[in-house]
């Protein structure tokens, strides 16, 4: 859909009933882990999202928005530069794609190496500027996906503490996709603990204690397991369209 076509009345209802819908699961679960609402922040993963599907997600008062590609990251920018909102980039991120991100995103989810890390701060200085970053971390430990492994983790955290461009908000995970609970969890429950391992060794600064983690269809899980971000896609804009 291109930013010419208008939503119909009924389109952009829907994905408002399906926004409030999602709010209210998700300060459920936060009550349900004796937190309050407001300590769990949505973001919404508007992969493949046409401006104007992502512009009634705004104006219904959900401005945290997470692009997967630096692209669409770019592309989407003017369309949505006249409602104020916030920008992650939330995939992987190749480092000669830097400069494009850094147009455009308030925050980096995605740092998983040093050589990153250095390039953005290093982009920064020529800037005159700063960034939030997440590290993040290959809980799940699969092949396919992107982070540090834990137990490098420590290290990659302190490096980036010591950057002075860069804003250390926590850690941020893609959890493995089972099943069942039982296999869901730890992807979330190890998160969590690094963070605390983290903060108590002087590692990660006490307070970046953001946890991005869960999404459409584990949130509650990821949310009883501590997280403060939950990066929400196709519970509010559907299924993403086949390749």
């Amino acid at each position: 859909m291109s930013s010419t076509e208008p939503l119909t009345a009924e389109e952009s209802a829907a994905i408002r009933t399906r926004l409030d819908e999602v709010a209210e699961r998700t300060a459920a679960a936060a009550k349900a882990s004796g937190r309050s609402a407001e300590d769990v922040r949505i973001l919404l993963a508007t992969k493949t999202q046409p401006a104007e599907r992502i512009r009634v997600a705004i104006e219904h008062g959900f401005s945290l928005i997470g692009e997967n590609k630096v692209q669409e990251l770019v592309a989407k920018a003017d369309d949505l530069a006249d409602l104020p909102h916030e920008s992650h980039l939330i995939g992987p991120l190749q480092k000669n794609k830097v400069n494009h991100t850094l147009r455009h995103a308030q925050c980096i989810q995605s740092v998983d190496s040093l050589a990153l890390a250095e390039r953005i701060d290093n982009r920064l200085g020529v800037l005159d500027s700063t960034v939030d970053v997440f590290v993040q971390v290959n809980t799940s430990r699969e092949d396919s996906k992107s982070g540090v492994a834990p137990e490098d983790a420590e290290a990659l955290v302190a490096a980036v503490r010591d950057l002075d461009r860069l804003r250390l908000r926590g850690l941020m995970t893609i959890g493995l996709p089972g099943q069942t609970p039982e296999e869901i969890r730890p992807s979330y429950s190890d998160l969590r603990e690094l963070r605390d391992r983290l903060i108590a060794t002087g590692a990660l600064p006490a307070d970046a204690t953001e946890l991005s983690m869960g999404m459409s269809n584990d949130f509650e899980l990821a949310i009883a397991e501590g997280a403060t971000m939950v990066r929400i896609g196709s519970s509010v804009f559907g299924a993403r369209p086949a390749p």
